[in-house]
């Protein structure tokens, strides 16, 4: 279980703040501290929701105070973990210091009720399963079974799109079948390869509003497109069926100014050591054209640590958007500015993380294991995320572009002459396959090249063994562990004969081209 979920479900502080000049020295449930539970907790904390507690009343929330002190004493309630002096961000559910210290005093005196003709009146919800109203089209994802008790689930979810032409969606709203056990939704379009202006649709945590997209924007859902939704599932003490559907708003084309573009800084080469404590990564990107960030969505998992952005102007000077520094993969937090972000052409977006690969991160699924970039929640990820708009056109202007597995084709085919060999591969259900890049060499080790974002990653190729044409080798994919390869070569014709095993005893047989 994440280091943060016992805890931070307790005491959820989930959307805006109530306005206080001062700490409250002697507070009371019903003046004070009623205020800020109905403005901040109970969108959670209520019956059928993910909270596992109801915070409506008095009588509900005395039996927490000592937890809803401590978590909201140390900042880990609520959940906001982005550092105090950014921003400002129009979704900073953070509470200021006075309204901290008001709970902490109430707490520590003894967490009084105080007299019922100060309690302000008790929250209420509206009916209507959607909040933004009807939706023009709904997705909805097959029935999942969440057993009772046990660790957090990851489940991904694959539905293929049916409308008659592209539509320019302005908001998403997510509707959990059970807000009992979602979590959180990472949802994109297409396959897991987007580029830097498609795929990313939005994410959705428990408690958070509807995605909205900022005035005059939006982005363009393809008719026929594959929506894949990364759920996380936090299961309770008894077993529940989620059945979660999306809620797509459409908006008209001419309403539209801008395409909202999401940006993948990513980092997909790197290899954190076993056991080590504080590994850095970093990722870069140079801006062609004039724009303005809307929002930065920093992205690692379980042994993410800490991230930063930073923004360089062409005249040099920088500036830090914004620093995570205490990272919890159980949020996945979008920090939205209040007043976005000019960024005049040439200036470069650093992203730099760090990782915890020790036994002293308790979350860390396996800190023997030197780690790579990879799909899977126990594989990590550095990935920052830009929501940004150019300034001048709709979207951006079109460059020449060599595709990164072209660019390093072409290292390959100059380092390896005849030994290089292209393979398309399945990614997503209703995708094409995609073009990766095999070297199996004669002696040490190879690598299966593949595509991801602005990056190739390499997957190992060892204990590679030669007798004459046939060859034996093994493949470490991240996010699947070890996988035999068996093949031959018909060196004539240029084609490579593979079959790849799984410890499972699951096959596929393969072929490959040598590169000219």
């Amino acid at each position: 279980m994440n280091k943060s979920m016992s805890l931070c479900l307790m005491a959820i502080l989930v959307t805006g703040t109530a306005a206080y000049g001062n700490a409250i020295e002697r507070p009371t449930y019903t003046k004070d501290i009623a205020p800020i539970m109905n403005n901040n907790c109970v969108e959670c904390h209520r019956p059928g929701q993910i909270g596992p507690m109801s915070l409506l009343s008095y009588k509900e929330v005395r039996p927490w105070a000592k937890s809803i002190g401590k978590n909201v004493g140390d900042k880990s309630m609520p959940p906001w973990d982005g550092d105090h002096g950014f921003g400002p961000f129009m979704n900073d559910t953070s509470l200021s210091e006075d309204e901290i210290q008001t709970v902490i005093n109430w707490v520590k005196q003894g967490a009084k009720e105080g007299s019922k003709k100060d309690l302000p009146p008790t929250p209420t919800f509206s009916d209507s399963e959607w909040k933004l109203g009807e939706p023009d089209y709904i997705v909805t994802f097959d029935p999942f079974d969440v057993p009772a008790g046990g660790s957090d689930l990851f489940h991904d979810f694959f539905v293929t799109v049916d409308i008659p032409e592209d539509k320019w969606i302005s908001k998403v709203e997510v509707l959990p079948g059970s807000s009992e056990v979602v979590h959180h939704v990472i949802l994109w379009q297409g396959n897991t390869n987007p580029n830097a202006t498609e795929g990313w649709i939005g994410a959705w945590a428990a408690g958070a509003i509807p995605m909205e997209f900022p005035e005059g924007t939006g982005r363009l859902l393809k008719k026929e497109a594959v929506i894949r939704g990364d759920m996380h599932y936090h299961p309770t003490d008894r077993a529940i069926t989620d059945q979660t559907r999306l809620g797509f708003h459409f908006a008209d084309a001419k309403d539209i100014e801008k395409e909202l573009i999401n940006l993948w800084v990513i980092n997909a080469t790197f290899e954190i050591p076993a056991g080590a404590p504080n590994h850095e990564v970093r990722s870069s990107f140079t801006f062609p054209q004039d724009s303005h960030i809307s929002s930065l969505t920093p992205h690692m998992h379980y042994r993410g640590k800490d991230f930063k952005y930073t923004l360089t102007y062409p005249n040099g000077e920088s500036k830090d958007l914004l620093k995570v520094s205490d990272y919890d993969f159980a949020w996945q937090t979008e920090y939205k500015f209040e007043e976005h972000i000019a960024v005049p052409k040439g200036s470069r977006i650093d992203c730099v993380a760090h990782y915890d690969n020790s036994e002293g991160n308790l979350d860390n699924p396996d800190p023997t294991k030197n780690i790579f970039f990879g799909v899977e929640s126990y594989d990590e990820m550095m990935i920052g995320f830009i929501d940004y708009y150019v300034d001048e056109g709709m979207r951006p202007k079109p460059v020449k572009f060599t595709s990164p597995l072209d660019a390093k084709m072409g290292e390959l085919t100059t380092d390896y002459p005849g030994e290089i060999y292209t393979i398309r591969i399945p990614v997503t259900p209703g995708q094409p396959p995609q073009q990766s890049a095999l070297y199996i060499p004669k002696e040490g080790e190879g690598g299966w090249f593949v595509e991801l974002g602005s990056n190739v990653v390499r997957a190992r190729i060892f204990d590679i063994t030669w007798i004459g044409s046939q060859f034996e080798a093994t493949v470490f994919i991240p996010g699947q562990g070890n996988m035999s390869m068996k093949g031959s070569l018909d060196d004539a014709a240029g084609v490579l004969s593979l079959t790849m095993s799984d410890d499972k005893g699951n096959s596929n047989d393969m072929r490959a081209m040598r590169a000219q």
